[in-house]
């Protein structure tokens, strides 16, 4: 199944289940009430194998028992949710880090659910605060903590240098051994214009030619 309208969610619900039955019922009036066309499908097999980045595909988490199965479905394109999910049944955190972009709860009421939707229409996942927290304490203790602070002392170069996006982008093309003609294509600007950006940088950066500036590219971009 291919889905392609960002404007529409996609329901996936187990084999034999009334569409959107019981609890359901009510998320998917929500869903519709803040503008989006639904669909149904049923069963794995009717998972979406190609979605837009944008897609929301709300999915049962009755749909099969094997959760791995179900996680496995995150690393496809389109932003997924699982919804009727029993309160401590799974752990937040994996279905987070596993690449899903929010859970929905059979105890959420509905004021819950509605913001729940509007911060995913919002590209904001949908996670307890305490499980986002916990995902950037991992992926914290998982850095660089000199790296970090390398790139901290790139971008403070950078600043202090004061060049422009344009000049910045010029210089990583220099860097790249780019001639003045070729950054003038590749940039789709003239060649008197890169070179009074290249004189900028010069001054910026203190150097006194190409020389130089790669150098000091270099000492700050590695």
């Amino acid at each position: 199944m291919t889905v392609t309208n960002t404007n529409s969610v996609c329901f996936v619900v187990p084999d034999n289940c009334s569409a959107i039955a019981a609890p359901n019922c009510l998320l998917k009036q929500l869903v519709e009430a803040c503008g989006y066309v639904t669909a149904c499908v049923e069963g794995v097999e009717s998972l979406p194998a190609n979605a837009e980045p944008a897609q929301l595909i709300f999915i049962d988490i009755r749909l099969t028992a094997n959760l791995c199965e179900l996680l496995s479905c995150c690393t496809r394109s389109g932003r997924w949710v699982f919804f009727n999910v029993s309160p401590g049944s799974v752990d937040e955190l994996t279905l987070l880090m596993a690449g899903a972009e929010g859970v929905f709860y059979t105890t959420d009421k509905p004021e819950l659910l509605l913001k729940g939707i509007h911060r995913l229409n919002k590209f904001d996942v949908w996670f307890k605060r305490d499980t986002i927290n916990r995902a950037f304490r991992q992926l914290r203790d998982k850095s660089d903590p000199a790296a970090a602070i390398q790139n901290m002392e790139v971008q403070q170069m950078v600043q202090q240098a004061g060049l422009t996006k344009r000049e910045k982008n010029i210089l990583l093309l220099v860097s790249k051994g780019a001639q003045n003609q070729e950054i003038a294509d590749t940039l789709h600007i003239s060649v008197n214009t890169v070179k009074t950006h290249i004189y900028s940088i010069f001054r910026k950066t203190n150097s006194r030619n190409r020389v130089e500036l790669v150098a000091w590219s270099s000492s700050v971009f590695g």
